[in-house]
């Protein structure tokens, strides 16, 4: 099976190869030219270190020492050459003629101009559209077009390129599981080690952000997938700043979509101190984003008209960053980042709002009990009380905190190396209103759904007690970095080492109204305080040879579980991992670059499966120490293609062979009666596919981009868990379809504009369906082979964005006017979500088996047979967060300064 997959990765390589093989043929069998000479001065004096470019391309030269350069092939055709130095006029010739192995010779003169006393100048290069000698797969966002574009946020963004499907707030790279993808700030990892994650930064505070599909270079580690890295804006020479406002809400409380108020506001510049400049930025989003809760919460006004408090979701993000330049050769910067997300959730079956019986009862136990018994809409008597079910389930608050220090020297003009520190702080809560475990309300599962007066069940809905689940989850990450680079001759020699300390506490109560075996609150309960080092080092070089870039890499790996575990648990407390990579980089063309990838990338588990429920007996899985690292092995050949000035193409092929992935499997441990439940390395997945992206910068008063993927996911378990969510007839041996097996993607992204008048954005998404496992209501195994064998309807959305300026007290504003999914497309997101503690009637499968005999979404359960032909029928839930967001319409205001 395994020879089968790699028999199959090896199939699409070649094909790849026939494919792009012409072009490398054509290219090499077109001889080429090269352009000499010698730049002087007016008192012909050779001028050495001056740039020699021909226009309109990437290729150019140095002069040396005595004046002279060489520019090696150059096709054949006529160019124009431009000399510049500073201290000097530019001078350009036009119309060179270069032929087929054939020299030739323009010579330059160039005169000496007046240089006064001036100011610091910062330099910024834009990218160039093809990069010659890049061997990775690399997607560019610059925040500056974001704002063009009806998106919020840079995941968004990232979203719409070749190869990323987005699935439950997760994005999958290439096929690879969603906790594969590593997030970087400035370079520095920033991941919570024990459940996995990234960050979230404020789009308008991040300069750009890379996004790393594949040719993973070896400075990059501990990811599977891919590397998305924010770039944080800092503070220029000159005071600058924006605001920018965002709403849907028009004044009334029944006008509105999401009741969204989104600020930003940051300023940056130089200080009082001279080299030293700053950038500050804050930003607060406040939204009952889809789909909204019934949930009270309180509100105040601010000038009688101003509505401000707790909503669904709340986000405050704040980000400060120093930058000092000691010298010319020195460069400091230090920023905080600072997130606090506080938000509910909508639980279908705890979204009832009524009144339910209260009573007391004896019955039972022969104490004195305030018993729940009917429920109504409205209150019947005074024995009724209100009950909310919105308001009794979790909140969870998330806060993310980083202090980072970032030492750049650059030794000579070829040298220069960077010490990163940082500090990461991880918190997570749930818990319903704050609530201890103590103070949680109900005695048994039971009483969340049943009517204690009559002696019958609610079918569905909860009518009393709180959502039985309270966590608490912290975790500090130390991080030290060095990166040096030297470049000689034809060789960038990269070098670096990395040091990670981990400390992380857990506490989870589960089912808190019972009580453990061990006297303790909750019936199961998880507390843990590990801790553990892990450390990298790499070593790289980027060889350049006669326009051929050959990048070779190792990396290598230590991880430890600490000391903690007894070391009769652990047959390697510390597990060493090296990875090779290789990558080649050949421009067949001054507008073609065709580059091939291997490389092998590991992965830590997340921590979690490594240290979770070490002690348990009672039917939950246990961590396992003995995890190693997760393996892929990558192959990926690529092209770039310059169309024309404005436009370029990237198209690449790739095949991904995964293996250690985690799963569950059951074994004897001592102290247990049966086998425990234990996560294992045992489960294997592979991904192949082709991505094209066509991009247009802006001219002619337009810009787009559009960005198709076509890609293949299968493997025997799409999480960890897997195994146990499913009662199988027996388990998976062969590849099915994962969940988020997209076979095709297509984005299209539109800016007209006539800039500084007016603009429109468009964004257009286009998906086929995500496979679903079929389920009918006389399945009592899952046949493996059924397996996501089914697929959903496509899917697809439009979204626009409208802009004006406007001029007013001599100041630039931009009002504009966004639609999201305008053409309102109901959309099947999440076919089957969970509703846990929900009433008898609803089973495991119910939403799925409604989809799979009836073709419609949005939940059901069975019930009695109301139409008498002997078979039960389906009570329709219309649970909204089966479908995606209906269309929303806000508008907005910003002005930069």
């Amino acid at each position: 099976m395994r020879g089968t997959r790699r028999l199959q990765g090896l199939i699409l390589l070649c094909a790849a190869a026939l494919v792009l093989l012409p072009a490398v043929v054509s290219a090499q069998g077109t001889a080429r030219g090269t352009i000499t000479g010698k730049v002087v001065d007016e008192e012909n004096k050779p001028v050495p270190y001056a740039s020699v470019m021909i226009l309109g391309t990437a290729w150019g030269s140095m002069t040396r020492a005595d004046g002279t350069y060489e520019i090696k092939r150059v096709p054949p055709g006529s160019y124009n050459l431009k000399v510049t130095i500073i201290g000097y006029s530019e001078s350009t010739v036009r119309d060179v003629r270069v032929d087929a192995r054939e020299s030739t010779s323009v010579d330059f003169t160039i005169k000496k101009k007046v240089v006064g006393m001036m100011d610091l100048v910062e330099i910024t290069a834009a990218r160039e559209i093809i990069d010659l000698d890049r061997t990775e797969t690399r997607q560019d966002i610059n925040t500056e077009d974001m704002k063009n574009l009806p998106v919020d946020e840079v995941s968004e963004m990232i979203g719409l390129k070749a190869g990323v499907v987005a699935q439950g707030g997760e994005l999958h790279f290439r096929g690879g599981r969603g906790g594969e993808v590593q997030y970087q700030v400035d370079g520095v990892p920033v991941r919570d080690p024990l459940v996995g994650g990234g960050v979230s930064l404020a789009a308008l505070a991040v300069e750009s952000a890379d996004v790393i599909m594949g040719g993973l270079d070896a400075q990059y580690g501990n990811a599977q997938s891919g590397v998305i890295n924010y770039k944080t804006k800092e503070g220029g020479q000159s005071f600058e700043g924006e605001i920018y406002y965002q709403t849907d809400d028009y004044g009334q409380p029944d006008n509105t979509y999401d009741n969204l108020d989104r600020v930003f506001v940051g300023v940056g510049g130089p200080s009082p101190i001279k080299n030293l400049t700053y950038y500050l930025s804050a930003e607060g989003t406040w939204q009952d984003n889809y789909p909204a809760t019934a949930e009270d919460r309180p509100r105040r006004k601010i000038l009688e008209f101003i509505s401000v408090g707790d909503r669904k979701n709340n986000n405050v993000r704040l980000q400060g960053k120093l930058a000092y330049r000691i010298g010319p050769s020195y460069k400091l910067t230090a920023e905080m980042i600072n997130n606090d997300t506080r938000r509910d959730v909508y639980i279908h079956a705890w979204s009832r709002e009524g009144y339910v019986q209260t009573f007391l009862d004896t019955t039972q136990t022969g104490e004195v009990i305030e018993r729940r018994g009917r429920w109504a809409p409205t209150q019947v008597d005074s024995t009724y009380q209100y009950y909310n079910a919105a308001e009794h389930t979790p909140n969870y608050e998330n806060l993310f905190r980083q202090a980072k220090v970032v030492w750049t020297h650059t030794i000579d003009a070829n040298t220069f190396y960077t010490l990163k520190l940082s500090r990461s702080h991880f918190i997570a809560k749930e818990s319903v209103q704050g609530k201890e475990p103590w103070e949680y309300e109900g005695e048994s599962a039971r009483d969340f759904y049943y009517n204690y007066y009559d002696g019958e069940s609610s079918d569905f809905f909860v009518t009393h007690g709180d959502y039985a689940e309270w966590s608490h989850r912290d975790t500090k990450v130390l991080t030290g970095k060095v990166d040096f680079t030297k470049k000689h001759k034809r060789h960038t020699f990269q070098a670096g080492v990395e040091a990670v300390y981990n400390d992380m506490r857990f506490l989870e109560v589960d089912r808190p109204y019972q009580t453990s075996v061990d006297g303790q609150i909750g019936a199961t309960r998880t507390r843990y305080h590990y801790y553990n080092p892990e450390g990298a080092a790499y070593i790289q070089d980027r060889w350049e040879h006669e326009g051929m870039v050959l990048n070779l890499g190792l990396r290598y790996d230590v991880f430890s579980v600490g000391e903690q575990i007894p070391i009769s648990d652990v047959r390697e407390r510390v597990k060493e991992q090296f990875s090779p990579r290789i990558g080649i980089a050949y421009p067949i063309s001054d507008r073609d670059v065709f580059s091939f990838h291997y490389g092998r990338f590991y992965q830590i588990p997340d921590r979690q499966y490594i240290f979770d429920n070490r002690n348990v007996f009672d039917g939950r899985v246990r961590g396992n120490p003995n995890l190693t690292n997760e393996t892929t092995v990558s192959y990926q050949a690529g092209i770039q293609h310059l169309f024309s000035e404005l436009v370029s193409g990237q198209f690449s092929v790739y095949y991904k062979d995964i293996f250690g992935l985690l799963t569950t499997d059951e074994f004897p441990v001592l102290g247990s009666v049966g086998n425990i439940p234990v996560y294992v390395n045992k489960d294997y997945a592979s991904a192949q596919g082709f991505e094209a992206t066509l991009r247009r910068s802006f001219g002619n008063n337009f810009q787009t981009e559009i960005n198709y993927a076509f890609g293949v996911a299968t493997g025997v378990g799409s999480d960890p868990n897997a195994r146990l969510s499913q009662n199988f007839a027996y388990f998976p041996v062969s590849e099915q379809p994962l969940p988020w097996d997209v076979r095709h993607t297509l984005s299209t992204q539109l800016y007209i504009a006539r800039p500084g008048e007016w603009g429109a954005g468009f964004v257009w998404q286009y998906s086929t369906g995500f496979p679903y496992t079929p389920i009918e209501r006389t399945t009592r195994e899952v046949e493996p082979e059924d397996i996501n064998s089914r697929r959903l309807p496509s899917q697809s959305s439009l979204d626009i964005q409208a802009e004006k300026y406007y001029t007013v007290w001599g100041q630039r504003f931009k009002v504009f006017l966004r639609s999201l999914n305008v053409l309102d497309s109901k959309n099947v997101t999440t076919l089957s979500p969970g509703n846990r503690f929900a009433g008898p009637a609803l089973q495991g499968n119910d939403y799925r088996i409604y989809y799979t005999e009836t073709g419609r979404a949005g939940g059901a359960y069975l019930d009695e047979d109301f139409n008498g032909d002997g078979i039960e029928d389906f009570v329709p839930l219309n649970d909204p967060r089966v479908f995606g967001e209906p269309r929303t319409i806000r508008v907005g205001v910003s002005f930069s300064f």
